[in-house]
């Protein structure tokens, strides 16, 4: 595995940690680590698979966590020429867990993971899915896209009119990336200098920066795709629930309340201050719910084979 000379020892340390496998003509990232069922955790934008690092590494002493860098995202590739839809995501998340011969996950996923989620979901209910999903933790994330609180970059790149300008914002998106990123969050302390460098690094390695517009076209999908997904995530019921930080000014509590709504049989809990990036902010208070709610999932797949061995 070659690893970038011009990466810190913090991000090479990173890379280390996992290894590369070939999806068709792509390259994707893989952190995986631990033993038990597995859990897949898909990250949001623009970040990577790092985020889920800590969540990770407090459930791997009782799980099979795999987490993953989406196509253009971290250190997997990020080809010019590639559509960058929320299905091709999709379509890469069942090639990986084909690769790797997992036939059965529970999915974690943060902002826009939650729609390649639900679009997992999606294929499941419809009977198509390569692989059994066990339960589902979504944090947030703008799956009702209508009510989220864009900021002026989201504005400018989903507008095409201003599409020259999001370029432009982009290439420069290295410059004070992390920074920009705080303020968003309720607990930024949870980011450390070290951590800055790693997450600026993954973001401009190969040219990642350069992709934020085309990988930011799948907001469309967003708007397009809501009944789809909605729907999906409202036939998985009780093996589904909700993880959000109530001080996110993006994906805000009003969609998460709304969400909770719309499948009232699910979990729901909010966490007081935490704001969007809730996996880098409180990744073990991330983990309690997740190892909580997988064990009650499993439990209660295996009470019925349990009563009927004794039948």
């Amino acid at each position: 595995m070659t690893i970038e000379s011009s990466f810190s020892a913090a991000t090479t340390a990173w890379q280390s940690s996992g290894n590369f496998i070939q999806i068709d003509e792509h390259r994707v990232f893989i952190h995986r680590c631990g033993v038990g069922e597995s859990i897949l955790f898909i990250h949001g934008f623009p970040t990577s698979c790092f985020d889920w690092r800590n969540t990770v590494a407090c459930l791997a002493n009782s799980f099979d966590c795999i987490a993953f860098d989406q196509i253009g995202y971290g250190l997997s590739d990020k080809p010019e020429a590639w559509g960058y839809s929320l299905f091709q995501q999709a379509d890469v998340v069942e090639a990986l867990l084909k690769k790797l011969g997992v036939t059965a996950v529970h999915l974690v996923s943060h902002d826009v993971g939650t729609s390649v989620h639900a679009e997992l979901l999606a294929r499941k209910k419809e009977g198509r899915l390569s692989f059994d999903v066990r339960s589902s933790t979504f944090l947030n994330g703008s799956i009702l896209k209508g009510m989220a609180t864009l900021t002026s970059t989201q504005k400018t790149l989903e507008n095409p009119a201003t599409l020259d300008e999001g370029k432009r914002i982009a290439a420069g998106f290295a410059s004070g990336y992390v920074e920009h990123l705080k303020r968003y969050m309720g607990n930024a302390e949870a980011v450390s200098a070290e951590d800055a460098q790693v997450m600026t690094e993954l973001l401009v390695h190969k040219n990642g920066n350069l992709r934020i517009p085309n990988i930011y076209s799948y907001v469309r999908e967003r708007y397009l795709h809501t009944d789809r997904w909605v729907g999906a995530i409202q036939a998985e019921g009780a093996r589904v629930q909700f993880l959000w930080g109530d001080a996110d000014p993006i994906a805000n509590i009003a969609m998460g309340r709304a969400l909770h709504a719309l499948v009232p049989t699910a979990q729901y809990s909010e966490l007081p201050e935490i704001g969007h990036f809730v996996p880098i902010e409180v990744p073990e208070t991330v983990a309690a719910h997740v190892r909580r709610f997988v064990t009650e999932c499993t439990t209660a797949r295996d009470l019925p084979r349990a009563l009927n061995s004794h039948a």
